[in-house]
C-alpha cells in the first residue's frame, strides 16, 4: 500500500496531473453548456431555484442525519475493538514480564549450579 502511494506521489507530478486535481475537474463546453441552462432556468423561475436550494438543503440535511446516526451505531464496535486491543497488549506485556522473571530465576540457578560445580 505504501507502495502505492508513493508511486502516485511520484507519477501526479511526472504526468502533469497535479494542476488538474488542484482546479477540479476540467469543464467540458457540453458541461458548460448545460450549466448555463441550468443557470437560466434558476434565473427565470425563482420558485424553481428556491425548490432547488430547499431539496438540496434537505437532502444534505438527510445525509448528515444518516451518517450520524451511522457513526452512533458503529461507536460501540470501534470502542470494543480499542479495548479488545488493550486487552490484548496487557496481556502480552504480562506474559513476556512473567517469562522474563522466569528467565532470571533460571539464569541465577545456573550461576548457582555452576559456582558449585566450580568448587
Amino acid at each position: 500500500m505504501r507502495i502505492l502511494i508513493l508511486v502516485a506521489f511520484l507519477l501526479v507530478p511526472a504526468l502533469g496531473l497535479r494542476d488538474a486535481w488542484a482546479q477540479g475537474h476540467p469543464v467540458t463546453p457540453e458541461a458548460a453548456a448545460m450549466r448555463k441552462t441550468c443557470a437560466d432556468a434558476m434565473n427565470a423561475d425563482p420558485t424553481f431555484a428556491q425548490a432547488i436550494v430547499e431539496t438540496i438543503n434537505a437532502d444534505t440535511a438527510r445525509q448528515h442525519r444518516n451518517a450520524a446516526d451511522d457513526v452512533a451505531k458503529n461507536q460501540k464496535h470501534v470502542l470494543g475493538a480499542y479495548a479488545a486491543m488493550w486487552v490484548l497488549a496487557a496481556a502480552f506485556l504480562i506474559f513476556m514480564w512473567r517469562r522474563q522473571q522466569k528467565l532470571v530465576g533460571e539464569i541465577a540457578q545456573l550461576k548457582r549450579d555452576l559456582e558449585a560445580a566450580a568448587k
